[in-house]
């Protein structure tokens, strides 16, 4: 009750297969692939829905390396911070 609402968050890292793996695993974000949780949950979410299928789904515009967070209630401050400090990875 009174918890608010989430946004959803998809991108790709510049130079993404070199840095997307180092990214990912520093990021201090539950990982998991559901939506609608309190809490922020990462994902690679086209390895994981289209796994058997990344030349198709590249070819439709879904990067192998896309990153999604689906945000949480976390204060916004920490969730930036999070991602400030993951990106060097």
């Amino acid at each position: 009750p009174g918890g608010g609402y989430g946004g959803l968050l998809s991108f790709v890292l510049k130079n993404a297969e070199k840095h997307t793996e180092g990214f990912y695993d520093a990021l201090e974000i539950t990982k998991g692939p559901n939506l609608g949780t309190s809490f922020s949950l990462c994902c690679p979410f086209t390895l994981i829905a289209h796994y058997h299928e990344l030349d198709w789904a590249e070819a439709a515009g879904a990067s192998r390396w896309l990153i999604r967070i689906s945000i949480g209630l976390e204060p916004s401050e920490e969730l930036v911070a999070r991602l400030g400090r993951a990106l060097p990875a």
